[in-house]
């Protein structure tokens, strides 16, 4: 992969979010931030998506942002949305890379 896309897909990740119904996809969506990650925009970023799905917005907890951050990956499950939802769960992906590092303490050879 060219330099520029690398560092493209580092400083704006693309966002894979999904809704899943046992092991089934229902709905999916590519987000691309237009703009570098801030972990403290999350909620908007999960807005914007939610909205372009017409799915409502999950409650969003440091844990969420936690998983997403170090591990690109977080999963909403039905019990997290005040609105009833016609899934099991809602899962964003950064399909991107890492956001950042994990951190030392989460290290198991050290």
């Amino acid at each position: 992969m060219p330099v520029d896309k690398q560092l493209k897909a580092k400083v704006f990740p693309r966002i894979w979010a999904k809704t899943l119904k046992g092991d089934k996809i229902t709905r999916d969506h590519m987000y691309t931030l237009h703009e570098p990650f801030d972990e403290n925009k999350l909620f908007e970023y999960v807005c914007e998506i939610t909205r372009a799905m017409d799915i409502p917005t999950p409650i969003i907890l440091k844990s969420h942002t936690y998983h997403f951050v170090h591990f690109n990956v977080v999963k909403f499950l039905r019990s997290e949305f005040v609105d009833e939802v016609d899934f099991d769960y809602f899962t964003l992906e950064n399909t991107s890379g890492t956001i950042k590092p994990l951190p030392r303490y989460f290290n198991e050879y050290d």
